[in-house]
């Protein structure tokens, strides 16, 4: 056992500085691997990764590699990585620009002159860096960038420079579409055309940027662009023309993300501090169910975990010896503004909010737990209503990932983790409240679910939400079935943290409707566990009332199926000794005709 704590690497939550790994003995997962496979990918690339996966650190990887800034620092910023022992020819031979379009200012009355500040302030450090290379007058340079009115005006003197002294340059976009996507969420579309069609800045800057890549002579030599979605560039550029969108490729499924393997061999690591007090296959395990089952292909093989969310856990599990209070850090999650704009519309429009088509598509998400979708690489804003433009968005913000293929090569899309279903429990019951489909009191919701856990009495919470799906009319407009019901439940006891909540859960060879598993881990005090089987029976009209007979044979059914599957082996070692509650609910339309338990 370490005895001396600072010899150990910390962790590097929230550091996306490579200098710092070495400088501060931060703990590294080695990614450098991919940069010879990125080498032969092209020279203008373009990678999509859902938000706090690690594109900044990867970046700045990449940043450290070419620069030639760096070449006498080559040796002490990669020894021991396997770029170090097997380096490429291209290595610390480019002038790197660098630019984080995160750090934009996205008010729009703002924005545009927030940009220019970006491109000026990192147009004026670039030849203060490479004076030497460029042979220039530092004053005269900065003096002509800080005269220009625009953001393009300033990209096209800069390269000019650039070409002038035939120095091969290495562009980096990290967070290429951050800002224009807030401005989407935020102010709407007409906004974000402004700035993305036409004369608009953004599409003006990207034209000076793709004009820099072709001609013999052009003066960006490799461009390497990285953002959450293609909406953006296909928008600015017309489609990315300017050279490949590799994010869909195999080999580079890796390339941001930890693996199983990364992450057992870094719990094993922290073993060292005697703070952990869980096995390593336990913790795997929970982290697994949060975290893991990002694929970022078709084709491939591992699935990967999400970065920052493992940095997280392991850095507050460290602090008390035990699984954080709240699994999902509250910084990461994932921004729900930016996908409200497709989900209500304008509330200028409409105030009282209204659901558009999209919604439905979570909806099914929720009920049916997969979907199957091409996955499109380029989409404008303007197509995005399409179903599979919209999966595919899903599916590059992370909250869907690829689980297969069906015999179409289509992908067959779920819901990756845990802390993603979450997202989509807080998701909808928000859309549910901004458009005034249904309001949950919540003091009541929590005062219920914690009799529901510590005391068994499920019944005040079960009849509570049966009572607004009923009341509610646009709650009444949506539920068709037994799987939209259950997917309603689905939502609404899964915004406790007191239980995992399945649906459809495989146990004895067959599908439980709604499980609620105790989270043990972090609740060891947790008393019940619960199966819920619920049954559906169609209206007639304007009838009411379900038939006697219908209602005891349907009740019957259900208490079968109730019985086999709590009898699933794995199923009782995750409930542990708590006492497990078999409950029936009969619904007719919305109406909760029945509610029992065996």
């Amino acid at each position: 056992m370490m005895t001396v704590e600072d010899e150990l690497k910390q962790i590097p939550y929230g550091v996306s500085d490579f200098n710092d790994f070495k400088v501060k003995n931060l703990y590294y997962v080695d990614k450098t691997r991919f940069i010879r496979d990125i080498e032969k990918k092209g020279s203008y690339l373009f990678l999509i990764r859902p938000r706090r996966f690690g594109k900044s650190l990867f970046l700045a990887i990449l940043e450290a590699y070419y620069d030639i800034a760096f070449k006498d620092r080559f040796d002490s910023l990669f020894s021991g990585t396997d770029i170090h022992q097997n380096p490429t020819k291209e290595k610390n031979s480019y002038l790197v620009l660098k630019l984080n379009f995160s750090m934009v200012n996205s008010n729009i009355s703002m924005v545009e002159s927030a940009f220019l500040t970006r491109i000026k302030n990192a147009a004026n450090s670039f030849v203060l860096k490479y004076q030497k290379y460029l042979d220039i007058d530092i004053k005269d340079a900065q003096a002509e960038f800080n005269s220009k009115k625009s953001a393009p005006e300033v990209m096209d003197t800069f390269l000019n420079y650039c070409l002038r002294k035939e120095q091969k340059l290495y562009v980096i976009i990290d967070e290429y579409d951050n800002f224009a996507n807030t401005i989407l969420s935020e102010s709407g579309e007409k906004a974000f055309r402004e700035i993305t069609h036409g004369g608009g800045f953004l599409r003006a800057f990207f034209n000076v940027v793709k004009a820099g890549t072709t001609d013999m002579d052009a003066p960006i030599s490799r461009l390497f662009i990285t953002g959450v979605s293609p909406i953006t560039l296909d928008d600015v550029t017309s489609g990315f023309n300017i050279g490949s969108n590799i994010s869909l490729h195999p080999d580079i499924n890796e390339i941001m993300g930890f693996t199983q393997a990364e992450v057992e061999i870094m719990i094993e690591y922290y073993r060292q501090t005697g703070k952990i007090r869980h096995s390593t296959p336990e913790l795997l395990e929970i982290m697994g169910q949060w975290y893991n089952h990002y694929r970022f292909s078709l084709y491939a093989g591992r699935e990967v975990f999400n970065t920052v969310l493992v940095l997280y856990f392991l850095k507050e599990y460290l602090v008390n010896s035990r699984i954080p209070a709240s699994l999902i850090d509250h910084n990461v999650g994932i921004d729900y503004e930016k996908l409200r704009h497709l989900i209500i519309i304008d509330k200028k429009s409409a105030p009282t909010g209204q659901t558009n088509g999209n919604f439905s598509k979570l909806r099914q998400i929720m009920e049916n737990h997969t979907i199957h979708s091409t996955i499109i690489d380029s989409f404008p804003i303007a197509k995005l209503v399409s179903p599979e433009n919209f999966t595919s968005l899903l599916y590059y913000f992370g909250l869907l990932t690829i689980t297969g293929s069906d015999e179409e090569n289509k992908a067959i899309l779920k819901i990756p983790n845990e802390a993603i279903k979450r997202l989509y429990y807080d998701y909808i019951k928000e859309t549910y409240e901004e458009t005034g489909i249904l309001t949950i009191d919540l003091s009541r919701y929590e005062a219920a679910m914690k009799e529901m856990a510590f005391s068994g009495k499920w019944k005040p919470l079960i009849v509570y939400l049966a009572e607004q799906m009923e009341a509610s009319m646009g709650i009444r407009d949506l539920i068709t079935g037994e799987k939209a019901v259950q997917a309603f439940l689905n939502v609404y006891l899964g915004l406790s943290s007191l239980y995992l909540v399945y649906s459809e859960k495989e146990l004895k060879k067959g599908y439980a409707d709604l499980v609620l598993e105790p989270f043990l881990a972090q609740y060891p005090g947790l008393k019940y566990s619960y199966l819920i089987e619920i049954k559906y029976i169609k209206t007639q009209g304007k009838k009411k009332e379900s038939a006697p007979g219908k209602t005891k044979t349907i009740k019957e059914e259900a208490e079968f199926q109730l019985n086999k599957y709590s009898r699933d082996e794995k199923f009782q070692k995750a409930i542990g000794q708590t006492t497990l509650k078999k409950i029936v609910l009969i619904f007719s339309g919305t109406r909760l005709a029945y509610h029992g338990e065996i």
